[in-house]
């Protein structure tokens, strides 16, 4: 049973359906995405909720000899970090860094005692000698900052140890393999508006930054990695309108653009030989793993086909990633198509053939009739063409059914071929789902995704209303029974829908997604501040210089126009704040409008991290709400 607060502003009780479909699809996301390997590549670390929290495991790397190191119920163990000799295992966990000895046999240390990582920077890194880790939290001005603690056991309070202080974000720390430095990416421009990224180092100590990446204002150098021997990273860049991969040498300064692709291209990591550089490769939303020799002399090799995920970006709604093993010759990562949840995969770095891991698809899914999505194009109302994936129920090619706009969450997110729940979940019951890459989605290149900033509920929401006009003009979709849903971005853009287009859905879902723009700048940290200002209003700035801008694009303040039966679905350990829910139920009792609201307890940001008992109890309500206003 899900753990949860209720408030509505009706008295008769909610719909709530009960389906063994529902438990089934939602025992789908105990599946596996984030995982580390150990250093000697014969174990590995992951995240599974697959006994009801998401907790830390281990196994061998052929997926033997699993076992449970953490239980977290209701709580969550993520991003799980070998120590160099192989003895411990470092995670996080309610914004805490702990560590456990990798066979289980100490109950898990916490490190940092109210000094841990910032919450979507949970990541930590070990440096050679094991004796600290190092990560990302707010500094005293609001802005993310690079600190260490030392991994001994705490013996008194814990004072993490600063290495930057600047009133600019400092993300995504790795420490080189001899010790000495530290990588970063850092936006320094005094724009922080998403478009233009840094990479810098720094002495493993704190000392004067230096940035491998001058004179690239308007470009987006992302993710920085060390070679193996200390001398050179390999980083993504936009330069060429798409993420390419780069690799610059430390000492010189000098930069290698190792691919021209005109496809978005993710996390580069280096053999341990230093010989080749792996990485994915998003082609039309499928994410393919590719090899390149790491001084450039060849050409890329792919290395997987088919339809799915391969390995994921560590961002957006593709998390997953990509490890090699100690040998060189095999790597390991995470895989999930339409029919299949994500889970850990072997495959050999010379021929492919990947081998499954672990497995995380209930058995009686087995022969389940997972409906394949189709890539489809239509023009918005200013006659951009936006493409999107369309589900149709089967056997119903020609048949005119309900419809669901399923929005994609993140500034610049994106819908891929991967496995969703609540989609397949609606197709059972009959309706179509349509999935649009609205402006400012990403895998079209930057300039498509920067074609809502400053727009931020306009066009976008205008790309999703004329998806659902292009199949209702087609004879595909029911005109009175379209609905919505999103979360995070796309809860947004459902609450922006319901007064942009207030005729046009008969009852609507969000996510965790802000009615009110002005507060979420507010009470937003120097870590959020500047990208959602600028995304939101552009060079306007923000809601103090233009406030009629602000609350155009903030249904709070639009209450007037909606007229859409809403259920907002929100988790009390979200970072979007859940005081926002709390307003928009008061605003609507005095405005007349229904209106759910459902709290769950112990529960993070993005539905994907749900424990599988909340994806029941909301599969459940929504499916309810959906059928309360549709019928269907």
């Amino acid at each position: 049973m899900a753990h949860l607060n209720r408030g509505a502003t009706y008295k008769e009780s909610p719909l709530i359906v009960e389906d063994s479909l529902i438990n089934l699809l939602a025992q789908t996301n105990a599946k596996v995405e984030q995982f580390d390997l150990s250093a000697d590549g014969k174990r590995l670390a992951y995240v599974s909720a697959q006994s009801g929290g998401y907790d830390l495991w281990v196994c061998d790397i052929d997926g033997l000899n699993s076992q449970r190191l953490v239980v977290m119920y209701p709580e969550e163990a993520i991003n799980p970090s070998w120590s160099p000799d192989g003895e411990w295992i470092a995670y996080t966990a309610r914004n805490e860094a702990f560590k456990v000895r990798s066979d289980g046999s100490e109950p898990p240390i916490n490190l940092s005692y109210g000094s841990g990582p910032a919450r979507n920077q949970e990541f930590i890194r070990w440096t050679p000698d094991g004796k600290r880790i190092y990560f990302v939290r707010g500094g005293a001005n609001g802005y993310s900052q690079i600190c260490w603690i030392p991994t001994e056991i705490p013996t008194g309070k814990v004072y993490p140890r600063y290495v930057t202080n600047d009133s600019f974000n400092s993300t995504d720390v790795h420490v080189s393999p001899d010790g000495k430095w530290i990588c970063f990416m850092s936006d320094r421009s005094g724009h922080a508006d998403f478009k233009r990224m840094d990479v810098w180092i720094m002495p493993i100590d704190g000392g004067l930054p230096r940035n491998m990446t001058p004179n690239t204002f308007e470009f987006y150098n992302y993710r920085p990695r060390w070679s193996p021997d200390s001398r050179k990273l390999v980083y993504t860049t936009d330069e060429t309108n798409f993420r390419n991969i780069t690799t610059i040498d430390v000492e010189t300064g000098k930069s290698t653009n190792l691919t021209t692709s005109d496809f978005d291209e993710y996390n580069p990591r280096w053999s341990p030989d230093g010989k080749w550089i792996a990485y994915v490769a998003n082609i039309e939303w499928n994410f393919h793993v590719f090899k390149i020799k790491a001084d450039g002399s060849s050409k890329p090799i792919q290395l997987t086909t088919g339809e799915g995920v391969y390995s994921g970006i560590d961002a957006y709604q593709v998390r997953g990633s990509l490890r090699w093993t100690a040998d060189s010759k095999n790597l390991v990562f995470t895989y999930m198509n339409y029919r299949k949840t994500s889970d850990l995969y072997l495959m050999s770095a010379s021929n492919g053939h990947p081998k499954q891991i672990t497995n995380h698809m209930p058995t009686e899914l087995e022969g389940f009739p997972f409906v394949k999505p189709e890539l489809i194009t239509y023009k918005s109302n200013d006659g951009l063409e936006i493409p999107a994936f369309l589900y149709k129920p089967n056997n119903s090619s020609t048949i005119k059914t309900p419809l669901v706009i399923y929005a994609r969450a993140n500034t610049k997110g994106l819908h891929v071929r991967g496995f969703y729940p609540y989609i397949q979940y609606y197709l059972s019951r009959g309706y179509s789902v349509i999935a649009p890459q609205v402006r400012g989605s990403a895998g079209k290149g930057k300039v498509y995704e920067f074609l809502n900033y400053g727009d931020w509920g306009g066009g976008d929401i205008d790309d999703f209303a004329y998806g659902a006009y292009h199949l209702i003009e087609q004879g595909l979709a029911d005109p009175d029974k379209v609905v919505m849903l999103g979360g995070s971005t796309g809860g947004y853009f459902t609450m922006a829908m319901v007064f942009r287009y207030p005729d046009l859905l008969a009852a609507a879902v969000t996510f965790y997604g802000p009615p009110d723009l002005i507060h979420s700048d507010r009470y937003a940290g120097g870590s959020g501040k500047p990208v959602l200002g600028d995304v939101v209003a552009g060079n306007r700035g923000g809601p103090d210089s233009a406030p009629d801008h602000w609350k155009s694009r903030s249904t709070i303040y639009n209450l007037d126009k909606v007229k859409t039966p809403m259920l907002v679905l929100w988790g009390d350990r979200d970072t979007v704040r859940i005081s926002m829910a709390d307003d928009y139920l008061r605003a609507s009792k005095e405005n007349g409008l229904y209106t759910e609201y459902i709290q769950y307890n112990c529960e993070p940001h993005g539905w994907y991290h749900w424990r599988p008992e909340t994806v029941i109890d909301s599969l459940g309500r929504i499916a309810g709400h959906f059928k309360k206003f549709t019928g269907t």
